[in-house]
């Protein structure tokens, strides 16, 4: 569970120890700091305002976090985490064709059922420290790099590294489109396999 993966990933942070309770108020914040600043943004966004929407007392709130910008933090570290862990385990298979498909599949898949997540970190990196900011660029360049290496791989033609650079961003443009503007996507014009596939299919047009 998500929110287990938090609550492990800043155990040290967290004052409370008691795990089942700090998920669930963890869950309860996450999701409400979500809502609220999609609504009015994140910088606006006050602990006051997660107490009315969570129904938490302050002193519920500060047990889990010492701060609204520990939020932000949080949220950048659970969507680094599961990207590295995304990349780790497709480039394992020593074929490239194959890696590159499944890192392109799950993070498609991944980015649709937390797209919350990844919403939030796109628009609101902006919140964080500046080391933080760098952090999260990285989780981008960790992607694009990863895929560039991969096509490398897969091109018997061997084109410049500017040539499978711009194709690895096209397809992380791809991705982030789909969980960008998720209104575009609900009447089912595309499902989450075709789009995929439709990704993968223009990356290789791309190279060929």
């Amino acid at each position: 569970m998500i929110y287990t993966l938090l609550f492990r990933l800043h155990q040290e942070a967290i004052k409370t120890k008691k795990e089942k309770f700090a998920v669930n108020n963890l869950e309860k914040l996450l999701k409400a700091t979500f809502r609220i600043s999609a609504k009015i943004g994140f910088h606006e966004m006050s602990l006051r305002d997660l107490c009315r929407e969570t129904g938490l007392s302050m002193g519920g709130i500060y047990s889990c976090i010492s701060s609204k910008d520990i939020l932000a933090v949080m949220v950048k570290d659970v969507v680094k985490f599961i990207t590295k862990d995304i990349i780790e385990k497709a480039i394992l298979n020593e074929d490239p064709e194959r890696a590159f498909q499944n890192i392109v599949r799950n993070l498609v898949y991944t980015t649709e059922i937390l797209q919350p997540w990844f919403y939030f970190l796109y628009f609101e990196t902006r919140s964080l420290s500046p080391k933080d900011q760098e952090d999260s660029k990285r989780i981008e360049i960790l992607i694009i790099d990863s895929l560039r290496e991969l096509l490398i791989r897969i091109d018997d033609r061997k084109n410049n590294e500017n040539h499978y650079h711009i194709i690895a961003t096209m397809v992380l443009a791809m991705i982030q489109e789909r969980y960008l503007k998720p209104w575009k996507y609900k009447k089912g014009k595309y499902s989450i396999e075709a789009y995929a596939s439709k990704t993968i299919q223009l990356a290789y047009s791309a190279l060929r």
